[in-house]
């Protein structure tokens, strides 16, 4: 009967990690989006500080150093906007060159969870027909197979009594 509970949690590991080669797929495609608006922002912003002959920051820290308060809250919003194009530009760049192997490990240091949150909402599964898709779905299914054989065994190990001293 356990070897059947064993059986079903690697099966359900297996489903569920195939389905990462999807996911990154269709974040780093989300995140792609962000880049490229962001993008078209800062480059309206370097525009104008241009037209003004001033570089981009120099643009901006005239508006924060400004003394209406209406103008240093536009400047601190070209700011953090120019600050995200970065983070994220930088965020897509790493996690389009990484090898396929390490991918899982850098999307929860990497992940943007605004982002991440919208591509789940969002996800449409996919069949996983790459070398990548079967070794994640080998790992799915020897994570959930031994996950469940040591979760098991500790439950096992809890309800043995404990025999008293000196007792055999």
């Amino acid at each position: 009967m356990m070897r059947w509970v064993f059986l079903f949690f690697g099966l359900v590991g297996a489903v569920l990690l195939s389905q990462f080669p999807a996911f990154h797929q269709q974040y780093l495609q989300r995140l792609g989006g962000h880049v490229d608006e962001l993008r078209l922002s800062v480059s309206a912003l370097d525009e104008r500080a241009a037209n003004a002959e001033l570089d981009r920051y120099s643009y901006v820290r005239r508006l924060i150093d400004n003394a209406d308060p209406v103008v240093v809250t536009e400047g601190e919003a070209l700011m953090a906007t120019v600050a995200r194009y970065i983070e994220l530009s930088s965020s897509l760049k790493r996690l389009s060159e990484l090898p396929a192997y390490s991918v899982a490990g850098a999307m929860i240091i990497e992940i943007d969870h605004d982002v991440g949150k919208a591509t789940l909402q969002t996800f449409q599964p996919a069949l996983p027909l790459s070398l990548n898709g079967a070794g994640h779905t080998l790992a799915g299914f020897f994570l959930g197979y031994l996950g469940s054989m040591g979760l098991a065994s500790l439950v096992m190990w809890r309800r043995v009594p404990m025999k008293a001293e000196g007792e055999l």
